[in-house]
């Protein structure tokens, strides 16, 4: 058992490389202003070559040497993704949701893997950091009795809106190809254009509408 003045942190990023980088580098900014933490990022086996390869190259770095990683299973073919697809880095857009719908998969190995860390240390981790595309993660944390953060790796703009027009749908309801934004000020129109293809088709029902 860990010494009873280590905490421990789990960060589960989203399978893109914008996303690693950002939550890598927050593991850091963690490691650096707390010594007695430990970060350990878990995902999968083709976005950890990425990051292996990012901490081994700042190896003289104390903060990266305190960083785990926690590797976990993922199985391609059950979600209908093309080969080495564990992130969004050459994936087609039309393959997109595909991944967005897999990465729910990963909600049992991460409570297996907290399960390991309450029977090693002896009590749960201080909290649970997650993508905001990892809806699932919330419920996650709460069923062992530990704090969530969501970690957004978007601007503070960009992110309200999309949260926004995820949770409210405006596009469901008008006819009008500009659309108000439950949120922002009345004079504030985003164009249906602007949503990506997944956005404009869903109806509530969807991956992303469930996630958020």
């Amino acid at each position: 058992m860990e010494s009873q003045d280590q905490e421990h942190i789990v960060m589960l990023p989203f399978m893109s490389q914008g996303h690693l980088i950002s939550f890598l580098q927050l593991a850091r900014n963690l490691q650096q202003r707390k010594s007695l933490i430990t970060v350990t990022v878990a995902g999968t086996a083709l976005n950890f070559q990425y990051l292996r390869t990012a901490i081994t190259s700042n190896s003289s770095s104390q903060s990266d040497s305190n960083i785990r990683l926690a590797e976990f299973l993922f199985c391609r073919i059950d979600h209908d993704l093309p080969p080495y697809s564990e992130n969004t880095e050459n994936l087609p857009l039309s393959k997109i949701g595909n991944l967005g719908a897999a990465s729910t998969s990963l909600e049992a190995p991460t409570h297996r893997f907290i399960s390991d860390i309450i029977e090693k240390e002896g009590h749960s981790p201080l909290c649970i950091i997650s993508d905001m595309y990892f809806g699932w993660a919330a419920n996650l944390a709460n069923s062992f009795g530990t704090a969530h953060v969501t970690f957004t790796t978007g601007g503070a703009y960009d992110t309200a809106a999309l949260v926004s027009i995820w949770l409210n749908l405006p596009h469901r309801s008008t006819v009008l190809d500009e659309l108000p934004v439950l949120g922002f000020p009345k004079s504030y129109r985003f164009h249906i254009s602007q949503l990506n293809p997944y956005l404009r088709a869903a109806d509530g029902t969807d991956f992303g509408s469930r996630n958020f």
